[in-house]
């Protein structure tokens, strides 16, 4: 018998084409955006060290999200990671007893248009799971099974080949400079310029070649490439 070690990953893939692909499919069958969580393994899926992508969502939205202190009280994620199977928005939120800044998320979010969506667990090796959401901007029903669960199916041998693409990052050679380092893990955090320049007590005219540096060294052209090229590198550190 000949024994075939399968590759998850093709020759030209990286993190960024395969999220996109999957952005573009599930667009293509009736969603509004999607969501994916990058989580270090055993983490909660709306902690402060997990990085999102979002595709479909205007960049005001996105940014607002990924406010820890907003972020952190998405009761979906968890909920949905600890059941272990898919379920829509609302049938999650019918079954928490949520707080009150938990009601106040959702408040927040249905003000902006949120009605309904999917909630997906994503597997992966060693305990590297993440939480990947479908917006289908109104309410679901049992009827909807039949588009979803292709979408789900996707998702998951997509979050498979990324795990790989971690893993192999380790091997990359790119090298950032401990200021650019410290500019992309607060630019994963969502964290605009004149906020960075703040943070790390330096002008916003630096911090904007810092950001540069960093994109260039990193082959992108936008703050969500850039850190989901430095998630697959290693090089945005998480935890």
């Amino acid at each position: 018998m000949v024994s075939v070690n399968w590759d998850p990953v093709r020759p030209g893939e990286t993190v960024t084409s395969e999220l996109q692909a999957l952005a573009s499919y599930c667009i293509e069958q009736g969603a509004k955006a999607i969501s994916y969580h990058i989580t270090p393994p055993f983490t909660s899926q709306v902690s402060k060290k997990s990085a999102v992508y979002h595709f479909g969502y205007d960049d005001e939205l996105s940014k607002l999200y990924r406010d820890p202190q907003i972020m952190e009280n998405d009761p979906i994620p968890d909920f949905v990671m600890y059941a272990g199977h898919v379920m829509t928005w609302n049938q999650i939120i019918d079954q928490i007893e949520l707080s009150d800044k938990q009601r106040e998320f959702l408040r927040l979010f249905r003000e902006k248009g949120f009605i309904d969506g999917v909630a997906c667990p994503l597997f992966g090796p060693l305990g590297r799971n993440s939480y990947f959401s479908i917006d289908f901007d109104r309410e679901l029903s049992l009827d909807d099974e039949a588009i979803v669960r292709p979408m789900v199916d996707k998702a998951q041998s997509t979050h498979r080949r990324i795990c790989a693409m971690i893993r192999r990052g380790e091997d990359k050679e790119i090298q950032l400079s401990p200021r650019e380092s410290e500019i992309i893990y607060w630019i994963a955090r969502g964290k605009t310029n004149p906020e960075m320049a703040i943070i790390l007590g330096i002008s916003e005219s630096s911090v904007i070649t810092y950001v540069r540096r960093m994109f260039k060294k990193l082959d992108a052209t936008d703050r969500v490439t850039a850190v989901i090229n430095g998630l697959e590198r290693s090089l945005v550190k998480l935890d």
